[in-house]
């Protein structure tokens, strides 16, 4: 078997699988689901015999953020945070963003829970670029950067269907909020 491929150029590709998702992804799922869940649900088994009770186990919620929270170094929420359900939520939130961060997770993420209006409306910040060399110390002061205007409509929420697929399948429809080539 080999393990690496000459290219064209002379140079070496070496095949990588990328993981889909990870253990991590499936734990934060597993505990923000349980988390929403208002009341105790019979779900058919997987193997058909019989079901499974399901509802919002403060225990098991643990057992899965722990897992994340212990492997970086930080220690299990209080016990008031999961017996909140909104508390527990606004910190699942903020799992997966310091989790998943740079993995393309935000952008799905603030559409799943509703909270692109306001996090894709707020302002962009950056460093101090107009300070002078008597000013260097506030290089570091968070500005607005005006040139990075931010816009959320309710439209974005689902992207346009282009309009040459529109036009080879009359019988689809665009997106709300976006406009048809008739």
């Amino acid at each position: 078997m080999r393990l690496f491929r000459s290219t064209p150029e002379g140079g070496y590709n070496v095949p990588k699988t990328e993981p889909a998702i990870r253990y991590a992804e499936i734990l934060l799922i597993y505990a923000e689901a349980m988390n929403e869940l208002s009341s105790a649900y019979n779900v058919p088994a997987y193997d058909g015999n019989g079901s499974i009770s399901v509802s919002r186990n403060v225990s098991e919620m643990s057992k899965a953020i722990s897992q994340i929270r212990i492997r970086g170094g930080i220690p299990d929420h209080e016990p008031a945070i999961y017996a909140s359900r909104e508390a527990l939520r606004k910190s699942i939130k903020r799992e997966w963003q310091i989790e998943f961060l740079a993995e393309n997770h935000r952008y799905f993420d603030l559409r799943r829970w509703k909270d692109a209006p306001v996090e894709e409306a707020t302002p962009v910040m950056g460093c101090n670029m107009d300070m002078t060399a008597n000013q260097r110390d506030l290089f570091h002061t968070p500005v607005i950067i005006a040139s990075l205007p931010t816009i959320f409509v309710k439209k974005m929420y689902l992207w346009p269907i282009p309009h040459e697929e529109l036009r080879r399948n009359v019988r689809l429809t665009q997106n709300p909020g976006w406009t048809n080539p008739y």
